[in-house]
């Protein structure tokens, strides 16, 4: 990426390609690391393919209005008496997208597992249920960004039922502060994989 006389550089542009989320079990006995999605990690999904579970899958296919959206909310931060220090409060970091699929992993999501008979017992279309979740989005300079973590799905936003149209879910997951992830020191472990750098572990 070379940016020209003004500091401009097209190629660095977030031009979003296409994404996919995976899910996997979650289990308080394994751990997340950096490791797992650095650059220098091949194929992360073939790491992490023993600590999601056997079970682990993809979302599927995510409508385009309803791409993936980060978004941060916090209370106000806290201003002291000297002028110029604030200390920002903790926020809750959150990922929305509408799923297209009706698949077991948006089942799961939403409305949990069904019985030996194939019965689903609905209380409620959001679970309180914990997931691994590793989400990767590609750009249309080449760079990929990985995002490892723990997730809650706190809101589940049905689209209306229409005849001949896509009928999605809108999603909001909830990134956690979790002991697999980082040893509970990051909301999530995020890396990004340029196919024109040169790797560098120490730069």
């Amino acid at each position: 990426m070379t940016a020209d006389a003004q500091g401009n550089d097209l190629t660095a542009v977030k031009n979003v390609v296409t994404s996919k989320i995976i899910i996997g079990t979650y289990d308080a006995t394994k751990k997340l690391t950096a490791a797992l999605i650095a650059p220098t990690a091949a194929d992360p999904q073939t790491g992490l393919a023993d600590i999601f579970g056997s079970d682990s899958s993809a979302v599927g296919l995510i409508t385009s209005d309803g791409a993936p959206q980060d978004a941060r909310d916090a209370d106000d931060a806290t201003e002291f008496h000297q002028q110029g220090y604030t200390m920002n409060a903790d926020p809750t970091l959150t990922l929305a997208f509408t799923v297209a699929e009706d698949n077991p992993t948006t089942r799961k999501l939403t409305i949990g597992t069904p019985d030996s008979d194939g019965v689903y017992h609905v209380q409620d279309i959001v679970q309180d249920t914990k997931w691994f979740a590793y989400q990767e989005t590609v750009y249309k300079s080449g760079v990929v960004r990985r995002r490892l973590g723990v997730i809650q799905i706190t809101g589940n936003e049905p689209a209306q039922d229409t005849r001949g149209e896509v009928s999605g879910l809108g999603l909001t997951a909830t990134w956690q502060v979790d002991a697999t992830v980082d040893s509970g020191n990051s909301r999530y472990l995020q890396s990004y994989v340029d196919p024109t750098a040169t790797l560098n572990p120490k730069g």
